[in-house]
C-alpha cells in the first residue's frame, strides 16, 4: 500500500513497488489477501476446468503486462475465496447506531431505485423452456420465514415472536405452495411474484451500488490529503489505502458495465445519487471521520450480503442465465483470471473485495484518526480474518500492526506518508 522511509523520492518508489507487486503476486511480500464462502462454487464444482484464480496458476499476471498503472489490489486463490462470510458488527456506541441508521435509510432508497429496469437482456439469451419450467427452491431468507411460520402454526402457544416479513411476500401462501409441491415453484412463477431477481434486476442493483461505492474512499482520501497539506505533516499511511479502495470499487463498475448498458433513467439516478452523496459524505467526513468509516463498514456488510445472494441464486438454479457466461476480459485482466474463467468467478472475487473493504473501514473507524497510523500501511490481515470477521478493534489493530518485528514495524507505519 505505502512505502516506508523518509526519502523525498518515496512516493515514486512506492508506486513502482505497488505496480510490480500487482503483476507478480508470488514475489516476496507481506500482503496476504483472501476471501469467499460458497464451497459449492469452488473449483470442485468445475473438475474439468483448469485453475482460473491467479494464486492457483503457475504464472499469473504475465498475460497482461500493461496493468502496471493499477494501484495495489488483491488477487485470490480458490481456498481464499471460500473464507468470506456475511458478518455484522454490533452497534456499541451512539456513533455506531447513527452509522447503521444512515445505512438502513440508504439501503431503503437503494431498494426503491433498483426497481427501474435499465437493461433489456441484449447480452443474455432468453430463458430456455426447461429453465422457465424448472422448479427451484425459495431464497434462503424466505425459506427460513416459511419454516418459522409453519412451526408457529403447529404450536400456537409458543412464546416466540411473530414472523417478521420485510419482502411483502405472502408467507401463508408460500407455505401452502411448499406443502402442495415439494419441488417448489417454477422459476417463471417465482420471478413473476418478485421472489427472486432475474439478470436485469441484479445488474440494475449492482451497477447502482458500484456507482456509489467508489465515492467514500475518494472523499476520505481527499480530506486526509488536504489535511496533510494544511497541517504540513505525514498522514501515517491512510491516504494510499483509501485510494486503493476507491479504484477497486470503480473497477467493479467497469467490469459489470460489460454486461449491461444503463439507460437514461439509470444514468439519471446515478448522477443524482452521486452528486448528493459525494457532497453529504464530504461534509460528514469533515465533522466525524470515525462515524463516516463506520457507515462505510456497514455499507460493505450489505454489499457482501448482496453478492452472497447472487451466488446463492446461481447455485440454486434461480439465475440460469449466468451459469456459463464467460468472464469479461477486463475482469480477467484485473484479477488475473485464467482463460476459462466464468462470470461466477468474477462475482466471487468482487465479493472478496467487498469483504476487504468491510474489514478496512470497520478497523479504521475504531482508530484514533488524529494520532493512530494505518495498520494496513505495512501489513495485511490474514485471509481467514478478513473473510470471517468484520475487522479489528483499536488495541487489537495496533498490536497486530507491530507483528513479529514489534516496535520496528509500528514505527515504520508511523513514518508512512
Amino acid at each position: 500500500m505505502v512505502g516506508i522511509g523518509t526519502s523525498p523520492l518515496l512516493p515514486i518508489r512506492s508506486t513502482i513497488l505497488l505496480s510490480t507487486r500487482t503483476l507478480s503476486p508470488f514475489a516476496p511480500s507481506q500482503r496476504a489477501f483472501s476471501i469467499t464462502h460458497l464451497n459449492a462454487l469452488s473449483s470442485a464444482s468445475h473438475p474439468a476446468r483448469k485453475p482460473v484464480q491467479a494464486k492457483d496458476r503457475p504464472t499469473p499476471g504475465t498475460k497482461h503486462p500493461d496493468g502496471s498503472y493499477l494501484l495495489f489490489h488483491p488477487i485470490y486463490s480458490e481456498q481464499e475465496l471460500d473464507n468470506v462470510k456475511v458478518v455484522h458488527r454490533e452497534s456499541k456506541t451512539f456513533g455506531d447506531k447513527v452509522a447503521r441508521a444512515m445505512c438502513t435509510a440508504a439501503r431503503t432508497v437503494f431498494d426503491l431505485a433498483t426497481r427501474y429496469p435499465d437493461h433489456r437482456g441484449v447480452k443474455f439469451p432468453p430463458l430456455k423452456k426447461q429453465d422457465v419450467e424448472r422448479r427451484v427452491g425459495l431464497p434462503s431468507n424466505l425459506a427460513k420465514q416459511v419454516d418459522r411460520f409453519k412451526e408457529q402454526q403447529a404450536n400456537p402457544s409458543t412464546t416466540e415472536s411473530a414472523v417478521v416479513n420485510t419482502t411483502k411476500a405472502d408467507i401463508n401462501q408460500l407455505s401452502k405452495i411448499q406443502d402442495r409441491d415439494e419441488e417448489g415453484m417454477t422459476l417463471a412463477e417465482m420471478r413473476a411474484k418478485r421472489l427472486c431477481f432475474g439478470p436485469d434486476a441484479w445488474l440494475n442493483r449492482i451497477i447502482f451500488l458500484e456507482t456509489i461505492a467508489g465515492v467514500p474512499g475518494m472523499v476520505a482520501a481527499t480530506c486526509r490529503h488536504l489535511q496533510s497539506l494544511r497541517l504540513m505533516k505525514r498522514d501515517k499511511g491512510w491516504i494510499h489505502t483509501l485510494l486503493q479502495d476507491a479504484e477497486n470499487e470503480r473497477m467493479h463498475l467497469l467490469t459489470f458495465m460489460h454486461l449491461a448498458k444503463p439507460g437514461t433513467i439509470a444514468r439519471a439516478f446515478a448522477l443524482l445519487a452521486q452528486g448528493v452523496f459525494y457532497n453529504l459524505f464530504f461534509i460528514f467526513y469533515l465533522f466525524s471521520p470515525r462515524i463516516a468509516h463506520r457507515f462505510v463498514g456497514v455499507l460493505e456488510e450489505e454489499a457482501v450480503l448482496t453478492y452472497s445472494c447472487i451466488l446463492e441464486d446461481i447455485k440454486q438454479g434461480r439465475l440460469p442465465e449466468w451459469e456459463n457466461v464467460p468472464a469479461p476480459e477486463i475482469a480477467k485482466h484485473y484479477w488475473q483470471l485464467g482463460d476459462q474463467a466464468l462470470l461466477v468467478d468474477v462475482i466471487r472475487a468482487v465479493r472478496a473485495d467487498e469483504a476487504t473493504h468491510r474489514c478496512i473501514n470497520h478497523t479504521l473507524a475504531s482508530l484514533d484518526y488524529k494520532e493512530d497510523p494505518n495498520p494496513f500501511a505495512s501489513r495485511e490481515l490474514e485471509a481467514e480474518v478478513r473473510g470471517e470477521r468484520y475487522g479489528l478493534e483499536r488495541q487489537e489493530a495496533l498490536q497486530w500492526a507491530k507483528g513479529e518485528q514489534g516496535k520496528d514495524r509500528s514505527e515504520s507505519a508511523e513514518k508512512a506518508a
